[in-house]
């Protein structure tokens, strides 16, 4: 992919999940230098929604995201070297505590599961569905049922993290966790004292990934350094 496109598509999903409102050619031009003029960036938002980046809702309203740009959009934050540095406050709490901060924190579900005492806590889900770009009764359900089975599809489906060591992970649309296509769901794990514990933040796929994937890098890094410490 070219360096315009790559910034066009990375700038047009960055200004859609701040904004919520379809990217126009005319938009990104009001806002965003790109050196070239409407027509030019139509064109490659053109060629971007012929790769599967963007789509319509009619041929001449403006453009969504879809999963795949938002996974190109992740997958550029979480090869960054940034992480979130003003937070580490929340990790030196008890599990429960934490877990109730960064729900907070993030304006979402976050759940916390220890794995060895099979112990879950999970705190937001008021706010996950206020956030929720729909108001069918059915997907609201189903993300409710979601997160009733969540402890649940934890204990039974274990390979998914089990295996590898790379941390955080995004998972948008289904995960091995939840199925409602309506969510994405950032995964971290880390080693607390000894306990092997998986902390998720949950949110509308339309969530601050930045926000969050840098806090999770945070959580990560600071939990290993401290456990390295530990005699």
């Amino acid at each position: 992919m070219k360096d315009r496109t790559r910034e066009i598509l990375e700038i047009a999903v960055r200004d859609f999940i701040r904004a919520g409102k379809p990217i126009t050619s005319e938009y990104l031009y009001e806002l965003h230098d790109f050196g070239i003029k409407p027509a030019m960036i139509r064109w490659e938002l053109n060629e971007l929604s012929e790769n599967g980046f963007f789509y319509q809702t009619h041929p001449s309203g403006g453009r969504y995201p879809t999963n795949k740009a938002y996974r190109f959009f992740v997958n550029e934050l979480l090869e960054s070297d940034e992480e979130e540095g003003s937070k580490h406050d929340l990790f030196e709490n008890d599990m429960k505590t934490m877990v109730h901060g960064i729900s907070e924190y993030l304006n979402g579900l976050s759940v916390g599961y220890d794995v060895a005492s099979d112990t879950f806590y999970g705190s937001g889900l008021r706010e996950l569905l206020s956030h929720l770009e729909t108001s069918a009764k059915e997907e609201l359900v189903n993300v409710v049922k979601d997160f009733e089975l969540l402890e649940e599809r934890l204990q039974k489906k274990r390979d998914w993290w089990e295996d590898g060591d790379a941390w955080p992970r995004v998972f948008i649309g289904e995960s091995p966790v939840t199925k409602s296509e309506h969510l994405s769901v950032i995964v971290g794990r880390y080693c607390d004292g000894g306990r092997d514990v998986l902390l998720f933040s949950i949110g509308p796929k339309r969530m601050d990934y930045q926000k969050s994937v840098n806090l999770f890098k945070a959580l990560t890094k600071s939990k290993v350094s401290k456990q390295k410490k530990e005699p």
